[in-house]
């Protein structure tokens, strides 16, 4: 058993190491450039629907002159109803609009 390597030998063990970190540490930076554009833009959609359902909610107020505890309510019901259906808290406060209108 040979345990001394030469040089040609030590020199194709280096190069094969490089190689291959070189190989694992493009395949984390892709993996992570992947999870910060998708985090992104999870954090945008989320940002954009608090702030419709917001605007949506703000509407069934003006249009309900709801008090602070019943668009609390109002609130609670629409976010319930995002949640168990499969329409948006948003979809729901304007169905509670155009019942506000009717």
């Amino acid at each position: 058993m040979r345990i001394i390597a030469s040089g040609d030998e030590k020199e194709k063990a280096v190069k094969a190491l490089g190689e291959a970190s070189d190989k694992y540490f493009n395949t984390i930076a892709k993996g992570s450039s992947l999870a910060v554009e998708k985090t992104k833009a999870f954090l945008k959609e989320s940002v954009t629907a608090g702030l419709e359902f917001e605007t949506q909610m703000s509407s069934v107020e003006t249009i309900t002159k709801a008090s602070s505890y019943e668009m609390e309510r109002l609130n609670l019901a629409a976010r319930k109803m995002g949640e168990t259906t499969g329409f948006s808290a948003k979809d729901a406060g304007k169905e509670l609009e155009r019942m506000a209108l009717a």
